[in-house]
């Protein structure tokens, strides 16, 4: 009897002790939430229906059944439930940081360097963008940058893999309109190889003109802020919490495309292949 008593301590103990390492390991929802907004995640995610729009106009103009590829893309857009794809992005982001981890992001994103950069990124989401970037880059013709503010911004661009990670993005959201044209045209014998093809020549063109426009963006966005400032800035994303960050983030985010992108493809494959 003793040896059994001795048995239930032991599994209580561990049990406990599990438990209790187990609590530390979970993220409140509270806090993820917190996490998407200070981020801007929410606005990013928020951002890409009307990056999808831009694809659009530009097709229509070379588009074969310029009707056809409108309701492609309504179907495309109607895909992209914000809330669904928060969600996806939420559950890979509390799968991949601990309680801990979480905390010191929190505390980062709640810092008054931190919030007021966040805010200044917001416009990069605004509805004026083009209009007052466009205006930016006029002065800047009058008055360009130091060389020190060069090397800072340049330095960001680098350090946080600004333009692979957009990149990757782009061309997400990319694939995922052709392959619906593909899926709403399946008589043009189109395969996958093909459109890999056609992916990788457009990364090779888009990549140069990617990589100027995050520089531009980026005097655009932080101007208000000081080479210290964007240093400090910088200096997170080189630690290892930081580096984490980056990679959960936008793989987050590509997991968000890839079930949009799967729903999207059922809902134009019962509009067009079963009519």
């Amino acid at each position: 009897m003793k040896k059994l008593n001795s048995l239930y301590t032991v599994i209580f103990l561990l049990f406990t002790t599990f438990s209790q390492l187990s609590a530390a390991k979970t993220i409140s929802d509270a806090d993820v939430t917190q996490y998407m907004t200070l981020s801007g995640i929410d606005s990013a995610l928020n951002g890409i229906p009307a990056q999808m729009s831009a694809m659009n106009q530009q097709m229509q103009m070379t588009a074969k059944d310029p009707a056809q590829s409108q309701k492609v893309m309504e179907l495309l857009l109607n895909a992209w439930q914000f809330e669904d794809v928060k969600l996806v992005v939420s559950e890979h982001v509390k799968d991949n940081f601990s309680a801990n981890e979480m905390q010191k992001l929190l505390t980062w994103l709640n810092s008054d360097l931190a919030r007021r950069i966040k805010a200044a990124e917001l416009k990069a989401s605004a509805p004026s963008f083009n209009q007052d970037f466009m205006s930016y880059m006029a002065t800047l013709q009058t008055t360009p940058p130091t060389a020190t503010r060069v090397k800072v911004i340049r330095n960001f661009v680098e350090v946080t893999n600004l333009v692979e990670h957009s990149l990757k993005i782009v061309m997400a959201v990319a694939k995922g309109t052709i392959e619906g044209l593909m899926v709403a045209n399946p008589g043009q014998g189109v395969d996958e190889a093909q459109i890999q093809t056609q992916m990788s020549q457009m990364e090779l063109m888009m990549r140069p003109a990617l990589e100027q426009q995050m520089i531009m963006v980026s005097y655009f966005i932080y101007d208000q802020l000081t080479e210290q400032e964007i240093e400090q800035y910088t200096n997170f994303y080189q630690q290892p919490l930081g580096k984490k960050e980056l990679t959960v983030m936008y793989d987050g985010i590509g997991q968000a495309l890839n079930y949009w992108s799967t729903t999207a493809f059922e809902n134009i494959a019962t509009e067009f292949i079963e009519e």
